[in-house]
C-alpha cells in the first residue's frame, strides 16, 4: 500500500540539501497517510463491533466495547490508544470532512489532526464549518503548539458566548493518572479546573517553603515530596539541612507517614544481596534490587513457593492465601497487553482453562484479569464474543482473536520472583563489572527528562469526545460490582 522499498532505496547521502529537505517531506507525507489508514481502519472496525452488539447491558457485550481490545493486541499498542484513534475517527466522520480528506491524502499528521478534534469539541456546527477551512490551512505552515494556541483564538472569536458552555463540558472530563517511564520513575499529571489546580499548585509550594534555606533540594524536587507527603498523611516537609534541633524548622509538626500500600516481588536472594536480579512493583515494573531492598526495611513478608509442572507445592494453604499467591505470580492482567496490577485485578476460574482438576483447585485454575477483560473473558465462555481464552500450560495463557489471530501472555510475576524461568531473557554479563567512580562527571542521556509520549502515537491524554469511548482503557473500566478498595506490601 505504501512505498516502503522507494523510500528505502533512496540514496540519501548523494542528495543535495534542497533533496534532502524534500525527500524528508515526502516521508512525513506518507507517514500521514499511513497514520490516517490506521485510524480509518480501527474506526471502521469499530463501527462494525457497534452493529453486532445486539444485546447491551450488563449480560450482553456493550456497543462495540471490545472494538479497542482487537486493536490493541494486533498493533501491540494500548486500549487507550485504540480508543482514541477511534474517537478521532469517529469525529472526523461526523462532524470534520475536510480535515478528513487533508488527512487521508498525508497534508496533515496525526498530532495536527488531533489538536483540530479537540479544538472543535463543544462547538456547533455552523461555527466548525467556519473554523475547519482556517484550521486545515495553518496546519500547513505551523506546529501542533501553535496550531493549538490559534485555534483557542479563532473559537473564542467565532463563539464569544460559548465559552462557559466549553469549560462546564470540559470539567468532565477532569482525571490524574500516572505513566510509567524509565529508571524507577514514573510521570504524575492531570487535567483538573483551573482554580482546583492552582489550590494544588499553592498548596505545594506553601510545603516547599516550610524547609530552612540550607535544604538541599530543588524547589522542583520539595514540589515532587510535597506531593507524596500530601498522600502519605503527613501534610509537610522535614527538612533535609541535616543540623537537627539547630534547624529553624525542627519544630514544625509532621505526622508520621503512612506506608505506601504497594505490592514488589522480589527472589529471595536479591532481597537478602546475595544477587541483583530486579523487583516487580506492581502497576510499574522492574525496579532495582537496592530500592526494593530500601523499601522492605517497612514491609510486611510473603514467601511465594515455586510451582512445579505436577500443580501447587505439596503444602495446605488457605483459599485467601493461595488467591495471594496467584496475584503475586501472575503480576498483572493476563491480557496481551494489559498492564492493570493483579492487586486491583479480578480472579478468573471459569472454565478452568482446559487443566484437568486433581483435587482442590491449585493456582493453575486460576488467572488474574483486570475487570474488564474479566468481562471479555465471561461473555467468551457463554459464547457471546468471538473471544477464546485457553491455557497452554502452567505458564502460557492463550487468546484467540476474533480474526483468528492468537496471542500468548505469560506469568509475569513469575519472571521476578523465579528469575531462572524467565528463559526469553539473555544470559547475564557475569564478566562486566561496573565501577562507580565519584571523581567523574555525570554523563547526561536522553532518559533525564523522562517522558511517557509515544513517539508512534502522539495520543498522551487523548480526552474523548464520545462517551460510550470513555471507558476503554483498563484503568477506567468501572467493575459491575466494585469492591472495596484495598492494598498489599511487599
Amino acid at each position: 500500500m505504501f512505498e516502503d522499498n522507494r523510500i528505502s532505496s533512496m540514496d540519501f547521502g548523494a542528495m543535495s540539501d534542497e533533496g534532502l529537505i524534500d525527500a524528508l517531506r515526502t516521508a512525513h507525507g506518507a507517514v500521514a497517510a499511513a497514520q490516517a489508514a490506521e485510524v480509518f481502519a480501527v474506526r471502521e472496525l469499530y463501527r462494525r463491533h457497534r452493529a453486532e452488539s445486539a444485546e447491551p447491558g450488563p449480560g450482553g457485550v456493550r456497543a462495540g466495547e471490545f472494538a479497542a481490545a482487537e486493536a490493541a493486541v494486533a498493533l501491540h499498542a494500548d486500549e487507550a490508544t485504540a480508543g482514541a484513534l477511534i474517537d478521532i475517527g469517529l469525529a472526523l466522520e461526523e462532524s470534520l470532512p475536510r480535515t478528513r480528506v487533508a488527512f487521508g491524502a498525508g497534508r496533515i499528521d496525526l498530532a495536527k489532526v488531533r489538536v483540530i478534534v479537540d479544538s472543535t469539541r463543544a462547538l456547533t456546527q455552523e461555527v466548525i464549518d467556519a473554523l475547519e477551512p482556517r484550521l486545515i490551512e495553518a496546519a500547513g505552515r505551523t506546529n501542533p503548539l501553535r496550531l493549538r494556541q490559534a485555534a483557542r483564538r479563532w473559537a473564542a472569536r467565532l463563539d464569544p458566548g460559548g465559552a462557559q458552555r466549553r469549560r462546564e463540558r470540559r470539567q468532565d472530563d477532569r482525571d490524574v493518572r500516572i505513566r510509567a517511564v524509565q529508571d524507577s520513575m514514573a510521570v504524575f499529571d492531570g487535567l483538573l479546573p483551573a482554580p482546583g489546580a492552582q489550590t494544588v499548585a499553592m498548596r505545594l509550594r506553601e510545603m516547599s517553603l516550610q524547609v530552612c534555606a540550607r535544604d538541599p533540594r530543588t524547589m522542583p524536587q520539595r514540589r515532587a515530596d510535597a506531593l507524596v507527603a500530601l498522600a502519605d498523611g503527613s501534610g509537610g516537609l522535614r527538612c533535609m539541612c541535616g543540623r537537627g534541633e539547630r534547624c529553624p524548622r525542627s519544630g514544625t509538626p509532621i505526622e508520621q507517614p503512612r506506608r505506601p500500600l504497594i505490592q514488589i516481588g522480589i527472589p529471595a536472594d536479591s532481597l537478602f544481596g546475595m544477587r541483583e536480579a530486579p523487583a516487580f512493583l506492581a502497576g510499574y515494573g522492574p525496579i532495582d534490587a537496592a530500592l526494593a531492598r530500601l523499601l522492605a526495611e517497612q514491609a510486611h513478608f510473603q514467601v511465594i513457593p515455586k510451582q512445579t509442572e505436577d500443580g501447587d507445592p505439596a503444602t495446605t494453604v488457605d483459599v485467601a492465601r493461595q488467591e495471594s499467591e496467584v496475584r503475586a505470580v501472575d503480576g498483572m492482567c493476563r491480557f496481551p497487553g494489559c498492564v492493570m496490577p493483579a492487586a486491583e485485578s479480578e480472579l478468573d476460574q471459569h472454565p478452568p482453562f482446559g487443566i484437568r482438576r486433581r483435587g482442590p483447585a491449585s493456582r493453575a485454575h486460576y488467572a488474574v484479569l483486570c475487570s474488564r477483560h474479566h468481562r471479555l473473558k465471561s461473555l467468551a465462555d457463554s459464547g457471546k464474543s468471538r473471544w477464546r481464552a485457553w491455557r497452554a500450560d502452567l505458564d502460557r495463557l492463550q487468546w484467540t482473536a476474533p480474526t483468528g489471530d492468537v496471542h500468548t501472555t505469560v506469568r509475569e510475576g513469575a519472571r521476578y520472583l523465579f528469575p531462572h524461568t524467565d528463559i526469553d531473557a539473555p544470559p547475564p554479563l557475569s564478566t562486566v563489572v561496573h565501577r562507580f567512580d565519584p571523581e567523574a562527571e555525570p554523563r547526561p542521556f536522553s532518559g533525564d527528562r523522562p517522558t511517557a509520549e509515544d513517539l508512534s502515537y502522539p495520543l498522551a491524554g487523548h480526552l474523548p469526545l464520545h462517551g460510550q469511548l470513555s471507558r476503554l482503557a483498563p484503568e477506567d473500566d468501572i467493575p459491575e460490582d466494585a469492591p472495596e478498595p484495598t492494598g498489599t506490601t511487599l
